[in-house]
């Protein structure tokens, strides 16, 4: 249907504990916020996010598309310049990742858990429930069999 287009999407998923094994517990915390699907082979989201995570530290006004294209690249990684941009973007519009004057870095240089209650919680799930429960409403409200 026309109009059908929704504003923003995310889709969670629920694993098990975490395993302990950084790059498999990373991994699933970007499926688990819909970054990327379970069985997903392009993985380079999670190459971004650990790149931020791991400069955090060493650069904390963050790195340029540059930066970050070429240490994917020394990874072994070959991916198309604007695929980055287009996961850069995903991170962005979660609220994990903010782009200062050119630079990418985990926002306000946050841990995860404080990014995830201060901004990913109230600004997209919260929101988007509030949505859900307002069209509930209509629709218990316009319901022709009252």
């Amino acid at each position: 249907m026309e109009g059908d287009k929704p504003l923003f999407s995310i889709e969670l998923n629920e694993f098990e504990k975490p395993t302990g094994d950084y790059k498999v517990d990373l991994r699933r915390l970007a499926i688990s916020l819909g970054l990327l699907r379970p069985g997903d082979k392009r993985t380079a989201i999670v190459e971004i996010l650990d790149i931020l995570l791991q400069e955090r530290k060493n650069k904390p006004e963050g790195l340029n598309s540059v930066e970050i294209t070429s240490k994917i690249y020394e990874r072994g990684i070959s991916i198309v310049y604007a695929n980055i941009l287009r996961d850069l973007r995903k991170l962005i519009n979660l609220g994990i990742v903010e782009n200062i004057n050119k630079r990418y870095r985990i926002k306000e240089n946050l841990s995860l858990q404080e990014i995830l209650d201060k901004y990913v919680k109230p600004y997209v799930i919260d929101r988007i429930y509030s949505k859900i429960k307002e069209y509930a409403t209509a629709v218990e409200l316009e319901n022709p069999k009252k």
